[in-house]
């Protein structure tokens, strides 16, 4: 057992959400870096997002999509020394790697997973906390790096992923968890459902637009830039369709929801899918997407989940008339 594990042990993480402020551990993420001089290049023809931000010192959610526009993988990029950052939902690396190096014929650029990093979640008086620990306060979206730690300050609410090899989190661990409550990897997808942030899990691949998702008003998706796998489909739908449905976040009753699972209405007609879902207090979290059409309960198979729905920290676009 490393040191980190060791430390994380000791400290006891609840499982699951707690009401902010929380340090959350990031053993529900894997840390892959992009290096090469192609890289960049690479990269901004096969995942949705406009590296042009990335490169200037953003971070952004972003697919690679399926022939049909939807997402297979998802990841959080961010620009490092040499390359680039990915953050990809645990047990996911492999095919992470394997969709991206689908195309790279002679490409230069390698991906590699890196079994040292380490990734903590900061949820509630962000600001504070990085400078009582001596580290970069970004501004929100942004990214910032210093003595080998990545600070990936998220754009909307208040919450901010660290991400360094386990010692140099260590070094800090005092200073992050001073006040807070510590919980585990579900605590930290917890806290992403109340920020709105939504990945592509194990169980949902190939079946969400970029959109639905709300990659659209998360920075996630561009409909500017040149090609890239998918996205006559994904441009298709925002300048001449109408989006039917839409990611939203609820709190529920009822037992664990599986990404990808289908939600009903009191007809049992399918209304939504699942998106992530995790335990917590004051109730368990949810991240669905909802066709725009439907109001009030949903029901997994004929159980009510007596949803609550909880409000967004951005705003949506108005649908299409």
């Amino acid at each position: 057992m490393d040191a980190w594990q060791s430390l994380i042990d000791a400290q006891q993480p609840v499982h699951g959400g707690r009401p902010a402020p929380t340090l959350a551990t990031g053993e529900h993420l894997t840390v892959i870096h992009a290096e090469g001089e192609e890289a960049g290049d690479y990269l901004q023809g096969q995942l949705t997002t406009d590296l042009k931000f990335v490169d200037e010192g953003a971070h952004r959610a972003a697919m690679h999509l399926s022939l049909k526009g939807r997402g297979l993988v998802s990841l959080r990029l961010a620009r490092e020394d040499g390359g680039y950052l990915l953050l990809v939902p645990n047990g996911q690396a492999e095919a992470t790697i394997r969709g991206l190096e689908k195309y790279r014929l002679r490409a230069k650029v390698t991906f590699r997973v890196d079994p040292r990093a380490r990734v903590v979640q900061l949820a509630g008086g962000v600001d504070a906390t990085l400078a009582a620990a001596g580290l970069p306060v970004p501004e929100p979206g942004q990214t910032a790096h210093r003595d080998g730690v990545a600070v990936l300050r998220y754009a909307h609410g208040d919450h901010a992923l660290l991400v360094a090899d386990g010692p140099l989190l260590a070094a800090h661990w005092q200073a992050l968890s001073a006040e807070r409550a510590v919980t585990d990897g579900a605590g930290a997808r917890y806290q992403d459902v109340l920020a709105g942030e939504g990945q592509i899990r194990a169980g949902a691949e190939d079946l969400f637009l970029p959109q639905v998702l709300n990659y659209d008003v998360l920075g996630g998706v561009s409909f500017k830039k040149g090609c890239y796998t998918g996205q006559e489909v994904v441009a298709r739908m925002h300048f001449k369709g109408k989006l039917k449905q839409r990611m939203a976040a609820f709190h529920y009753q009822g037992p664990e929801l599986a990404p990808g699972q289908s939600l009903r209405n009191d007809q049992g007609r399918a209304v939504a899918e699942v998106v992530d879902a995790a335990p917590g207090e004051p109730a368990p979290a949810l991240l669905a997407v909802v066709r725009l059409d439907h109001e009030g309960e949903l029901f997994l198979d004929d159980q009510p989940l007596r949803v609550e729905p909880i409000a967004l920290p951005y705003d949506l676009p108005k649908p299409k008339a």
